[in-house]
């Protein structure tokens, strides 16, 4: 009963002397704002969607769902203005009803409006509805983009932001 309680004393001090040791925490130096470990999860989570064509069309999206033009050899640049059009795929989107985009950055979990008010004009190569819109990311990284259509969210685009 010696020998347990022996080992069971000499386990505990050695969780206790690991607890002490340093974190592999990530601190990021931009407005003295401080990450954890659980950015290094939150980063594997996210993936850049997938790249379909679309009546000879490039997109980055969901096919078949929505998706804006983008050409995978293209980068998107930070701090730069660009020109994407937003395709939408099913029946429940109607022309007429309005897009707001909202991105949310992987790292700083930073919210934007990218797009607000758009107005969707009906079908454009294959898709059932589209708008076109431009879009501006402050920082590189990758971005999370919520598509809503009259408030209600129709899905989520992943991507790479080039700094």
């Amino acid at each position: 009963m010696k020998r347990i309680m022996g080992f069971v004393t000499i386990c505990g001090l050695l969780l206790v002397d690991c607890s002490h040791k340093e974190s592999n925490d990530i601190v990021l130096h931009d407005n003295s704002l401080s990450l954890g470990g659980e950015v290094l999860a939150k980063e594997n989570e996210w993936q850049e969607s997938e790249y379909f064509t679309f009546e000879n069309l490039s997109f980055i999206g969901e096919p078949q769902l929505l998706g804006f033009t983008h050409n995978k050899e293209e980068k998107i640049a930070a701090s730069q203005m660009g020109k994407y059009g937003w395709h939408f795929w099913g029946e429940s989107v109607k022309s007429g009803d309005f897009l707001r985009v909202k991105g949310t950055h992987q790292l700083t979990g930073k919210e934007v409006e990218l797009v607000s008010n758009a107005k969707l004009l009906g079908p454009n190569s294959g898709a059932d509805n589209h708008a076109p819109t431009n879009m501006t990311f402050p920082i590189g990284g990758m971005w999370k983009l919520d598509a809503y259509i009259d408030g209600k969210l129709f899905g989520s685009v992943y991507v790479k932001v080039e700094n």
